[in-house]
């Protein structure tokens, strides 16, 4: 049976860490068929100044997947991995990823395979590509890993300085993925574009070869005392989309169009509900603040009230101190 292994070590001695890996599952799983290059690439899914060395690796054996298992994360642990991700990642001397295990397909609560990030991931990808390019994926819709490489990459991001109403309507469209119910009108999306403190940021992704809207975030730039800052809004990836780190990819547009602004601070709020997202702001860096962020609707039916409460209580002159 084959197997295909992704390797990855971000600190020690990376490329040593990853030869003694290979060399002790070519010893205790099975021989080794091919091994990748290295590639280096920087942390996704996780904040690290520790740039990552990947590989990957076809093994021949006839041990049971869930056996591997148990010896690949022996290993780890023997070259020095301490905490395993847990939902979070963490650096690493050395990371073992079962890939693929031949045609199987099958998901245990230890185990899934083949491993469901293989066709968003591009560092593993790469060298995968480079010992296995004609191989296929044994998942539907059963690609070449090659085929998955030249896929991953045709997203791109845009700023657009015109209201068109094609964009309108992804806009729309993408809003309910966000909240339901919500929608913006003509005039409102086209009064976005009269501010020049606001930017909408697009993502493009080919779908059925048309190039169409799948992603989206707003940067609003606000100025006051404190100086100036920026909140991020809106965030949101078409579900089809989603899981191919596609949302970073719009928190770090944020990020570097904030810095060409010269804003230092960026803010943002979350619901509590949204699991997801708030793990991809915390590992984009962002730190929950202990505030209270609170709503309020303006209803036009009670401006007599506001227009009160502006002017104050009022006093008037009833007589003199004795």
């Amino acid at each position: 049976m084959l197997l295909y292994i992704g390797l990855g070590s971000n600190i020690g001695e990376r490329a040593e860490n990853i030869r003694l890996a290979v060399k002790l599952i070519s010893e205790r799983v099975g021989k080794l068929v091919k091994c990748s290059s290295l590639y280096e690439s920087a942390p996704v899914d996780m904040k690290s100044d520790n740039m990552f060395l990947n590989a990957a690796a076809i093994f021949e054996t006839e041990l049971d997947a869930h056996e591997i298992l148990a010896i690949t994360q022996q290993i780890e642990r023997e070259l020095g991995r301490e905490i395993k991700s847990d939902g979070r990642h963490y650096d690493r001397t050395i990371d073992i990823d079962l890939l693929q295990y031949g045609d199987c397909n099958f998901e245990t609560a230890e185990l899934t395979l083949p491993h469901p990030l293989v066709p968003n991931r591009k560092f593993v990808l790469e060298p995968l590509v480079e010992i296995a390019k004609d191989h296929n994926f044994s998942s539907p819709p059963y690609n070449t890993f090659e085929q998955m490489l030249n896929d991953l990459d045709t997203a791109e991001l845009t700023i657009p300085t015109e209201p068109l109403t094609t964009d309108w309507r992804a806009v729309n469209f993408l809003l309910k993925q966000l909240s339901e119910g919500k929608s913006i009108s003509w005039p409102d999306y086209q009064k976005l574009f009269e501010s020049k403190d606001t930017f909408l940021v697009f993502l493009s992704d080919y779908v059925e070869d048309v190039k169409r809207r799948i992603g989206m975030a707003t940067l609003c730039v606000t100025h006051s005392p404190t100086g100036s800052k920026a909140w991020v809004e809106d965030v949101v990836i078409d579900q089809p989309f989603r899981g191919r780190g596609l949302s970073h990819r719009l928190i770090a547009c944020m990020k570097c169009k904030a810095a060409e602004l010269g804003i230092k601070k960026i803010m943002l709020t979350s619901r509590p509900v949204r699991v997801a997202a708030n793990r991809l702001y915390q590992e984009e860096g962002f730190i929950r603040r202990e505030t209270n962020v609170y709503a309020f609707e303006v209803k036009p039916e009670d401006m007599e009230e506001y227009r009160r409460k502006t002017l104050g209580q009022g006093l008037k002159r009833v007589g003199e101190v004795d």
